[in-house]
Order: structure tokens, then C-alpha cells, then sequence
């Protein structure tokens, strides 16, 4: 059974990129979506200035495959003397190919900062709970394929294929359901580049478990209680 205020999509794709701060010049992709990456994909969908949308985790459903990809650069991140030239360089980054996620997110009221007799407090916002209505305009859009900018999977160029309600079949006729890629450890897995406006990255152990990876545990609990 789904949990109350749960949203889901599914995304795929050619090609993906969710770069490993760690590999410097030559970015290296993680195997799956950063927690940043997969709110950014359920937001592109419905979002809402009293709601937030929490990712919780993402299932895999084909195999993981890296490809070495290389591009011409021609942005700002040049040395002056290649900007001044009109001069672009070669960039090299190992990217995902063929991504198919199933990626699942909780709706949740958010809170607000209130200070009584000098202690600050965090309390939840009067009112109406609209989670149950924003679920269902999610749903609505997402089945219209309505969303408030493009979703990617990682670098902008990157477009999905496919961006919708979960299906059983892609668009060649292949059957899609749980890729069982074993276990795979990401000793750190980037969870935010920023805590209340300042730079401050922070990292995450996560384990891959049968396909399943928990943005909130550092093993996924959906495989440990069905396996119970």
C-alpha cells in the first residue's frame, strides 16, 4: 500500500548525468538521481508556496550502463585566453545510457518560526491541509504531461523520453520492472549543496539494495520489511 501523500513518476531516458562532485574535471555520473535531481523532477510537475516535497526513494529498473561522452565547451568556464580566442575545448565525462527511474517523493506541509518568551519554534502553518487536493492536481498534470519548465535527468540537454505516471512497457515494446542490480555502496552520495542559503555541501552514505535506493536511510527499509 502506498503511504498517505505519496507522489511517484517515472522517467526515462538516453542518457543521464548526476555528476560526483569528487571527479573534478572529468565528472563521473552517480548510478541514480541526487536528492536534489529527483526533487527538481517532482517539482517540475506541481509545486506549491505552503508545500514542499520530500524525495524518498528511487527504484531502478534497467540495468546501470556508463558510456564515456565528449562535448565541445564553449561557456564561461574558460581561461580568458580561450574566450578571447573564440576557442573551445573538449570535455570528457562518463554519463549513464538507456535510464529508466521510478522515483517516489512524500508531500508535506511546511513549517513556520515563531519566537514565545525568547525561544525560537517550529510550528506547523494554520490552516487547511492541502496535500490529499495538491496529490491529486499531481496526478492530473502529471497523466497531461503538464509541468512549469523541462525536466532533465541531470544536465539540461539530457531530456527524457518519457516523463509520466508509471508504465509496464517503453516505447519500443520492452518490458520495464525492477532492475535486480545486487548491492551497490556510494560512500557519498551528494545530498545538498546548500543549508539555508549558505554553501555548505553535505554528504550521505547510500546503499543500492535490489534496485532500491532510500534518500532517508542509509539502506533502503521498503526491501528490509518486504523481506519480513
Amino acid at each position: 500500500m502506498p503511504e498517505p501523500y505519496e507522489i511517484q513518476l517515472q522517467v526515462e531516458g538516453p542518457a543521464a548525468m548526476f555528476a560526483r562532485p569528487d571527479t573534478g574535471a572529468t565528472p563521473i555520473s552517480y548510478p541514480v538521481p541526487t536528492y536534489s535531481a529527483a526533487k527538481g523532477m517532482l517539482e517540475a510537475v506541481l509545486r506549491r508556496p505552503h508545500i514542499y516535497i520530500h524525495p524518498t526513494y528511487v527504484e531502478v529498473c534497467k540495468p546501470i550502463r556508463y558510456e564515456r561522452y565528449v562535448t565541445n565547451y564553449g561557456g564561461p568556464l574558460r581561461k580568458s585566453k580561450d574566450i578571447t580566442g573564440g576557442n573551445s575545448y573538449q570535455f570528457i565525462a562518463t554519463i549513464l545510457v538507456d535510464v529508466c527511474y521510478r522515483i517516489y517523493g512524500e508531500v508535506r506541509m511546511k513549517q513556520m518560526s515563531t519566537r514565545g518568551f525568547g525561544k525560537k519554534q517550529i510550528r506547523r502553518r494554520k490552516g487547511k491541509d492541502w496535500r490529499p487536493q495538491f496529490i491529486e492536481i499531481f496526478d492530473s498534470r502529471l497523466a497531461c504531461g503538464q509541468t512549469f519548465y523541462t525536466p532533465c535527468l541531470g544536465w539540461k540537454e539530457f531530456i527524457p523520453t518519457y516523463f509520466g505516471p508509471f508504465r509496464n512497457r517503453d516505447n519500443f515494446g520492452h518490458e520495464i520492472g525492477l532492475s535486480l542490480v545486487g548491492e551497490i555502496h556510494i560512500p557519498a552520495m551528494l545530498n545538498s549543496m546548500w543549508d539555508h542559503g549558505r554553501y555548505k555541501p553535505t554528504f550521505r552514505e547510500r546503499w543500492i539494495v535490489d534496485g532500491i535506493m532510500s534518500y532517508e536511510n542509509a539502506r533502503p527499509l521498503k526491501v528490509v520489511n518486504d523481506a519480513k
